[in-house]
């Protein structure tokens, strides 16, 4: 009984100490994450938590624990009690996720994907130099946003002039003025 106490003593510690350090500090930590992020077009892997998230391992332990404790008191063996344990732990764990799943749903992002600003309207905010790279402005989403810009047909665009973007090249996107780029891309 005496090892399940201390295994759900060790995840009730967990928790707490979350509880207080995660207020002053903001900590909470998925096991093996980090933060690298590759824009993939219009995919999203950052579908929510992950089972690995510190409270919901901490929570698993604390209801192993607890649960292997009180099948002990009713004299099961230690086999039993750890398999009244497990399920008590998926079980506790899996209410946990599920309440972190939904925080997290719940959650806005002002993200604006890059691939999405392919035909919108802009505006040159410093001049695109011919064969150059100057820089627009546009809102979108609620958010205005910046980028590097380079000319589709490598003329001079100046500042001030309404640009549509055509395409995304490196970390530049690809501008034209209305009119002078028929659909479907540069001449």
């Amino acid at each position: 009984m005496l090892i399940y106490g201390a295994i759900a003593a060790f995840g009730f510690l967990v928790l707490l100490i979350m509880l207080l350090v995660g207020e002053i500090f903001g900590a909470d930590h998925e096991v093996g994450a980090h933060d690298v992020s590759v824009e993939h077009g219009n995919a999203d892997h950052g579908g929510g938590p992950s089972i690995f998230r510190t409270r919901i391992m901490a929570a698993f332990l604390t209801a192993f624990g607890v649960g292997g404790v009180v099948a002990r008191y009713y004299t099961l063996s230690h086999p039993a009690s750890s398999g009244v344990g497990v399920i008590s732990g998926v079980v506790l764990a899996s209410i946990v996720y599920q309440f972190a799943k939904f925080l997290y749903s719940q959650q806005a992002s002002s993200d604006v994907k890059m691939t999405s600003l392919v035909g919108r309207f802009a505006e040159v905010s410093v001049a695109i130099p011919e064969g150059g790279v100057g820089q627009i402005v546009l809102t979108f989403g609620g958010e205005r946003s910046e980028h590097v810009a380079r000319a589709a047909d490598g003329r001079a665009v100046f500042r001030g002039a309404e640009v549509v973007i055509t395409s995304l090249r490196g970390d530049a996107v690809i501008v034209a003025v209305p009119g002078s780029v028929p659909p479907g891309g540069s001449r």
